[in-house]
């Protein structure tokens, strides 16, 4: 575990922010190169890719807080130290939607298409930035006796990985939906794929998570956004496969 990258005075970086950054601006530059192709000029993209980074922003550090509502009622000025660590993805990925849905429209562009070229991307980002989840030690697992458990100096017990769980199947879900990308789907498809992926991998990979506290369900609250996600992704699909079919 090797959180700070490097210092300047008393300001210091951390490799949690440095490869957040990096998904972001990877997921960015290859969304909006497909973008290109399919005829959106990078003024547009621009204006996109910049709503739907804001919004994420908010949307994940309000999840996060909300999960742990009851740790920075206590500490409320930390609510704003981001840098630190601490972005909730499911709340990044539904906020950071409303800022492309809402961007899209602004820009008089079609919102599936928009939607669907970031949506397959997205994993890739996430898939980077869970590599500064590991240098950071955030979002660790519970006690392990495998062979491939990790030990964090925090930590009196070796734990699952599932910082690297969550890479290895952000990566897998990426490669998936790349896939299902070179065939003619329907608008709108890849994004509701990706939703019901995310979704089941949050769910499954949670239960392994040694850093989160159960709600009154018996669910960690980060399962409860992934059934969500998966449930958004399944309604989507019915509708672009029953729903519309019957209209036409």
């Amino acid at each position: 575990m090797h959180p700070v990258c490097f210092k300047i005075g008393n300001f210091i970086v951390y490799w949690y922010g440095i490869f957040v950054a990096l998904g972001v601006i990877t997921a960015s530059f290859l969304f909006q190169r497909r973008a290109r192709r399919i005829g959106y000029p990078d003024s547009v993209t621009n204006i996109m890719i910049f709503y739907t980074v804001i919004f994420g922003i908010i949307g994940a550090r309000l999840v996060h807080v909300l999960s742990y509502f009851h740790y920075y009622l206590r500490n409320p000025i930390e609510i704003l130290m981001i840098r630190n660590g601490g972005l909730a993805i499911q709340g990044g990925i539904i906020f950071g939607i409303l800022g492309l849905i809402f961007s899209a429209r602004k820009t008089g562009t079609n919102v599936l298409k928009i939607v669907d070229s970031v949506a397959l991307f997205v994993p890739l980002g996430q898939a980077i930035g869970r590599v500064g989840c590991f240098f950071h030690g955030c979002c660790y697992g519970k006690p392990s006796t495998h062979w491939f458990s990790v030990k964090f100096p925090f930590l009196e017990d070796f734990v699952h990985p599932t910082e690297i769980y969550y890479l290895i199947g952000d990566m897998v879900i990426f490669f998936f939906l790349y896939l299902f990308s070179r065939d003619k789907l329907k608008d709108g498809e890849i994004t509701a794929w990706y939703f019901i992926f995310f979704g089941a991998l949050r769910y499954w990979i949670d239960q392994f998570r040694g850093d989160l506290i159960p709600s009154a369900t018996g669910f960690y609250q980060t399962q409860i956004y992934g059934i969500i996600c998966f449930l958004i992704g399944a309604f989507w699909i019915f509708r672009i496969y029953f729903v519309r079919q019957k209209m036409i």
